[in-house]
């Protein structure tokens, strides 16, 4: 069995979904020689499947995007309509993960999936949890997200289709004062006073 053999059958046995060149520097039995001319050749051979700079699998339909998503770009977490959906506040799947960072906004292709980033102030970086092997936005924390980017005219979305009978107003009346003052007012004048 040759080394690149061995290498994808480890890699096909691998704890997660899809892996780094760090990781594939660790089960490479050289430790590294050669390594970017072995995984290019594996790339065009299509027994490994690059989604990213540094980032590989062995096959698409097996990725958990919410944690690839994750770790791309950190610190982020699942919100807006993408948290939302999975929240079951909105009915229609969204085309692209969504997520929040501390970091510039910025949207990534990759094979079978879009994230899109969109910048959130350091102090309204909360409200979220550890779901599975992701961090999602609470369902209040998701909405007041989307609202705040709908409030900055930086996302458009029928405010009807959202489901805010499930939402716990008292935790968005407590989350809310840390927004600035036109999400304050978007919020009030379509969840609070309903």
């Amino acid at each position: 069995m040759t080394k690149t053999t061995l290498l994808i059958n480890k890699l096909k046995n691998f704890q997660k979904s899809y892996f780094t060149l760090a990781d594939l520097k660790k089960f490479y039995q050289d430790r590294g020689r050669n390594l970017p001319v072995i995984i290019n050749r594996l790339v065009k051979q299509k027994k490994l499947i690059r989604l990213r700079k540094n980032y590989y699998t062995t096959t698409l339909s097996q990725v958990d995007w919410e944690s690839l998503a994750i770790e791309i770009l950190s610190p982020s977490y699942l919100s807006f309509e993408y948290a939302l959906w999975k929240h079951g506040l909105i009915s229609e799947i969204p085309a692209r993960l969504t997520l929040a960072t501390t970091k510039k906004s910025r949207t990534f292709i990759m094979p079978d999936n879009v994230f899109e980033y969109s910048h959130l102030n350091k102090r309204l970086f909360f409200g979220y949890k550890l779901e599975e092997n992701s961090l999602m936005a609470l369902p209040e924390k998701a909405y007041l997200d989307e609202l705040y980017l709908i409030s900055l005219k930086k996302r458009s979305l029928n405010l009807k289709s959202i489901d805010t009978k499930k939402l716990k107003k008292s935790l968005i009346k407590k989350w809310l004062k840390k927004y600035p003052i036109y999400t304050q007012r978007l919020v009030n004048n379509v969840l609070l006073k309903s």
